[in-house]
């Protein structure tokens, strides 16, 4: 006979689901349509003046949505300010910003790699954290999901970089 009380490791905080909360879930997957559309302009019509343009605003976009990726992490290393690391992760939660930064003022042949990159690094952070019980359970999975499409999106428009110049 099993004890139909007992709780699994799974429902053990209703608060901290395996699923992302709606809201953040619909957010976050908006988020990537800026990268999507910027992709297929690019893709299609570069090297046009018009998807230099937008490049240049699907690179500002990345360098923005990297600062607010690394503003999640501070606010979450934040809720634990006796860690002894502390010092450690509000120092590298500074450097998807930086990062970003960088991406803006190097050649866009070079930005969308970095770009790229930094999402990558970033998502692997977030596993990383959500592993070490440092972000919700949904979290990691989460941002894997939406990597894959922004980094699809830069891929997209690296290959129309290349297959056009």
């Amino acid at each position: 006979m099993t004890d139909d009380t007992a709780q699994t490791p799974a429902a053990a905080d209703p608060r901290d689901p395996l699923d992302p909360p709606r809201a953040a879930a619909l957010l976050g997957y908006a988020g990537a349509i800026p990268f999507i559309t910027a992709a297929v302009i690019v893709f299609f019509l570069y090297p046009r003046d018009e998807a230099q343009t937008v490049l240049a605003i699907q690179i500002g976009y990345g360098a923005v949505i990297l600062s607010f990726l690394g503003g999640i992490r501070w606010a979450l290393a934040m809720l634990f300010p006796e860690d002894e690391a502390l010092l450690k992760k509000l120092a590298l939660s500074t450097l998807p910003a930086l990062t970003g930064w960088v991406a803006l003022i190097v050649p866009p042949a070079w930005g969308l790699p970095l770009l790229i990159v930094a999402f990558w690094a970033q998502a692997s952070s977030d596993v990383a954290a959500t592993k070490r019980n440092q972000a919700p359970r949904w979290y990691g999975g989460y941002r894997v999901r939406i990597t894959i499409l922004v980094v699809a999106a830069l891929l997209l428009s690296a290959a129309g970089m290349l297959l056009r110049s």
